[in-house]
């Protein structure tokens, strides 16, 4: 009798902690925003993106393409963008840059590099841990490329 009710009281528990897990949900939208606005203000990851990501990946150029309005085009270290997707970041998507090129479009020497030009943005990144039915999310900052230079190896 005493292991059928150790058995019961284990089952119970076994399922009030299934179900404890399932309640957790992720915060909105909105409340993820103020909270990377509150912790970074002067963020200007969440405004409009500014830059369009390709449909499909550009190859590098022969030449400087000098007619062009985007500055990634009449580089001579040119790129374009992609989208950097992670799931269990807020923001989920975020453009970044990707180099065209190995080496430089104006240099024939092996001895310049085109290389990506990062810069440290605040993310939040969530946590296996959950407050009031919401999952918490914490702030880090991980460097996404901008841009690409021209540089000797």
């Amino acid at each position: 009798m005493k292991v059928l009710l150790a058995l019961m009281f284990i089952l119970m528990y076994a399922e009030c902690q299934r179900h404890r897990h399932q309640k957790c949900k992720d915060p909105t939208e909105e409340s993820l925003r103020n909270k990377l606005l509150r912790l970074t203000p002067d963020s200007l990851l969440l405004g409009e993106p500014e830059h369009v990501p390709d449909i499909t990946m550009k190859r590098c150029p022969l030449s400087i393409n000098t007619s062009s309005e985007l500055i990634q085009d009449r580089s001579i270290s040119p790129w374009s963008y992609r989208i950097n997707e992670d799931l269990n970041r807020y923001p989920q998507m975020i453009v970044e840059a990707y180099c065209l090129c190995k080496g430089c479009v104006s240099s024939k020497s092996n001895h310049m590099v085109s290389e990506h030009f990062f810069k440290e943005v605040p993310v939040l990144y969530k946590s296996s841990k959950c407050k009031k039915s919401r999952y918490i999310y914490k702030l880090r900052y991980i460097p996404i490329a901008q841009f690409c230079v021209c540089r000797f190896r």
